[in-house]
């Protein structure tokens, strides 16, 4: 996966070319300052914002709020979602899911809104085991692009989730590796 930056964009900068848009971009229109990328065919604005804007198809860890039958109440960082309690693999009304308050999910936004719609559907999704931790919105999705995961890797065996919306999670060996692989990730060396 190739990722090339192509210029510096301002709010409300046309993007005509015709790949999948995302991050920083609405109705083809760049709504952050940044610099626009693109991998394979996606496009996205790259920029140092501290607010994370809910797209379909994020991925992003939330904190359950509010518990109830037929959902939970997700709070994302800078908004809330909800997570239906059907929304997950193999759920069904007499098998759902038991979360409670203060769980944290990994899950994937399916439609956006005052509240978006969240969804834990597939391999990877739901609950969280390990530790979150809390970093810069720009830092979370520039781990998507760049090759520091991959270096951290070489040097350390642990799982991780990260989501677009600021948040990381990190199962390792030992709190010590933990708290080293953290560092390292959110250093900027």
């Amino acid at each position: 996966m190739r990722f090339v930056k192509l210029r510096e964009v301002f709010p409300g900068d046309k993007i005509e070319e015709k790949l999948t848009k995302s991050l920083g971009i609405h109705k083809d229109r760049a709504y952050v300052h940044g610099v626009l990328c693109r991998v394979s065919n996606h496009l996205f604005v790259m920029s140092k914002t501290k607010r994370y804007t809910p797209f379909i198809d994020d991925l992003v860890i939330g904190r359950i709020q509010y518990v109830s039958g037929d959902f939970y109440r997700v709070d994302l960082g800078t908004t809330t979602g909800i997570l239906p309690s059907l929304a997950f693999t193999n759920a069904s009304k007499r098998n759902k899911p038991e979360l409670k308050k203060d769980d944290y999910v990994f899950c994937k936004v399916e439609k956006v809104g005052v509240e978006p719609l969240l969804s834990c559907v597939g391999e990877g999704f739901g609950l969280i085991e390990g530790y979150v931790f809390g970093i810069e919105v720009w830092r979370s999705q520039w781990l998507y692009m760049s090759n520091r995961l991959f270096e951290v890797g070489q040097r350390y065996k642990f799982k991780m989730a990260v989501g677009v919306n600021g948040f990381v999670s990190i199962v390792g060996d030992n709190p010590e590796s933990v708290r080293e692989i953290y560092e390292l990730i959110n250093s900027n060396k």
